[in-house]
């Protein structure tokens, strides 16, 4: 028969060292909540521990656990839609909250929950090597702090100030990191709560609405205007096109500055004019000159010796009726139409009838704005 080796037997664990280690990390913890100005205030460790700590904390008693046991059973059965869903293993929620109604069934995260709700107080727990764990349901300044610690996952105990006789409710415990946290925490919250008034007073249908009023693409713009007229629609619209008008009219302004300022003599309009008027006349003139020789039958182009017969039937040579006249316009006509190129250019310099549209109002000054009542 093959033996079979002799196994060496394990080392035991030493539970005294295990001990040891908690002890010293007690010792620890101790230190460290001591320079924070608190003490440890020990607790009954029976299954009733978060219980006997709340009493101690609120009453200075811990017997009276098992009322504040109650307590927070009756309200988990009240609002059973907010907390049956946090209930784990599947277990039915009248059951549960029988098994939580014993004597020494422990209390989880959501006892604690509902202590603080029931109760109408904060809590604090403190842990070694970890953070301090805060449920914060109301604001320091409406509730109190309960300052609980939580040793190896297993039990609670109550924190005191120092200086506390520990002959009544807990003394009021402010440690100042927290309560720069606290500050902060508020402030963020007052801004949440400000943006969230500033969102329910401009929704994006006012924004769209004012937009598709004034023709105004500029989102942020339309939103500034909104919140200076508390989110009236009406009064953004005519505040925004107002503010487009005048925007429209300094433009008008500014051009007809720099116009002016191009044309040194600013007469710019009439000297643009004249020619062409001078041109015009010149037309007609010339037409009746035409006219004045087709009716005699004479045409310019064919050539007569100036010493026969005139053709236009007078029986005067042509050199002493009609060639004499060639190319010279009408003395006639010339001094009507001169007579009437007089008569327009004066008209045209007084400012007479002219074919330019002002864009100022009718007494020259700015356009109407209209009213805005805000």
């Amino acid at each position: 028969m093959v033996k079979s080796k002799p196994q060496k037997s394990k080392p035991k664990k030493q539970p005294q060292a295990k001990k040891n280690g908690k002890q010293t990390d007690m010792v620890r913890f101790r230190a460290h909540l001591d320079s924070l100005g608190l003490k440890i205030i020990e607790i009954t460790a029976d299954g009733n521990c978060f219980f006997r700590a709340l009493a101690d904390q609120l009453e200075g008693n811990e017997e009276h656990h098992q009322k504040y046991r109650s307590m927070v059973v009756q309200y988990i059965e009240k609002n059973r839609e907010t907390f049956e869903p946090f209930i784990e293993d599947d277990v039915p929620f009248n059951e549960y909250c029988q098994s939580m109604e014993e004597d020494g069934m422990w209390a989880g995260n959501m006892e604690l929950q509902a202590a603080s709700l029931v109760t109408h107080c904060n809590i604090c727990i403190h842990r070694y090597m970890s953070p301090r764990w805060y449920i914060r349901n109301f604001n320091d300044q409406e509730a109190r702090m309960v300052h609980l610690s939580y040793h190896d996952g297993e039990h609670y105990n109550s924190l005191r100030l120092k200086e506390d006789p520990c002959n009544g409710p807990a003394l009021p415990v402010i440690i100042k990191a927290d309560a720069d946290i606290s500050a902060a925490s508020n402030q963020a919250k007052t801004a949440a709560s400000k943006s969230n008034w500033a969102a329910n007073l401009i929704n994006e249908g006012s924004i769209k609405m004012v937009m598709a009023g004034t023709g105004c693409e500029n989102t942020r713009k339309v939103e500034e205007v909104l919140l200076q007229v508390g989110g009236d629609v009406d009064a953004a619209v005519e505040f925004l096109v107002a503010e487009q008008a005048a925007e429209i009219y300094s433009g008008i302004n500014n051009d007809a500055d720099t116009s002016h300022g191009d044309n040194k003599n600013g007469n710019c309009e009439q000297h643009k004019e004249e020619p062409i008027m001078k041109t015009c006349k010149q037309d007609k003139s010339n037409n009746s000159i035409k006219r004045s020789h087709d009716d005699s039958g004479y045409k310019p182009n064919e050539k007569i010796p100036r010493n026969k017969v005139c053709p236009c039937g007078s029986k005067k040579k042509f050199k002493a009726c009609c060639g004499s006249a060639t190319g010279i316009p009408s003395t006639s006509n010339q001094t009507v139409d001169s007579r009437k190129g007089r008569k327009d250019r004066k008209q045209s310099k007084k400012g007479g009838p002219a074919n330019t549209v002002s864009s100022c109002g009718s007494d020259g000054g700015p356009p109407d704005m209209g009213a805005l009542c805000i």
